[in-house]
């Protein structure tokens, strides 16, 4: 019977440092900083590659809203009035602007089953830096009101009082669900044509049978960039 561990179980502490597994093969799909940081803390580590800047993150409001809306479809974008301050924000200040892009997913558009008869269930992001010890709590309560209101204007109706549940997800959340460094969703940044073949490659130099998978290793982040990383590690683990 063979025996599945996921980095979760390491992370998290669910098996002990005295528990010893001996596997000829590992892919590792966490980001590869906490790979070498948590899971090969005795290992030396490419320092130049793990300090590459980070990308983006998101903050996430999942929210069920008592009502449906016709004019909305599956995927609904509200841009920002400015744009580059929006930007210069997120990547300079390394903050939340005051006027964001908003992204709306509403799935229950196409699968009604997804919510009760006469809601909907809203997935709202909004792009933001990674966690570098922000004050998240702050950042979330106003980013909230900001959409909140921005959404209202757009839609002609107050929403807050339409939503019947709430959940939300933050970059240290993303960061702690996902073993993400620091909550970004794509890894290191991609900020020049060589970006893809700076990043960390898909197997170990050092360690046989070590291979890497997921948006923080070549070619890059994002789900079909993903699902390349893991063709290529599956390519070479049956050549």
């Amino acid at each position: 019977m063979r025996e599945i561990l996921t980095a979760g179980d390491l992370i998290t502490g669910l098996r002990t440092d005295q528990d010893v597994y001996d596997f000829s093969l590992v892919v590792s799909n966490m980001d590869v900083v906490p790979t070498y940081r948590h899971l090969l803390p005795h290992q030396p580590a490419p320092e130049r590659t793990l300090a590459q800047p980070r990308s983006s993150s998101a903050l996430i409001f999942y929210w069920g809203i008592a009502r449906e809306f016709p004019e909305l479809d599956l995927h609904n974008i509200v841009f920002s009035e400015y744009y580059k301050q929006e930007f210069d924000a997120i990547f300079q200040q390394q903050t939340v602007a005051d006027d964001v892009t908003v992204y709306v997913n509403i799935t229950s558009k196409k699968t009604p089953t997804d919510a009760p008869a006469g809601h909907e269930n809203w997935f709202v992001m909004v792009n933001v830096p990674h966690d570098q010890g922000q004050d998240w709590e702050a950042l979330t309560a106003k980013t909230r009101r900001v959409v909140l209101a921005k959404l209202s204007r757009t839609l002609g109706v107050e929403l807050e009082p339409l939503i019947k549940a709430e959940r939300q997800w933050t970059p240290p959340g993303i960061a702690a669900d996902t073993s993400s460094f620091g909550g970004a969703l794509y890894g290191s940044s991609s900020n020049n044509a060589l970006a893809a073949f700076l990043r960390h490659p898909n197997f170990s130099s050092r360690l046989n049978g070590l291979y890497f998978c997921g948006g923080s290793v070549h070619p890059g982040g994002g789900i079909p960039l993903c699902l390349l990383s893991a063709k290529i590690v599956a390519e070479l683990i049956s050549n």
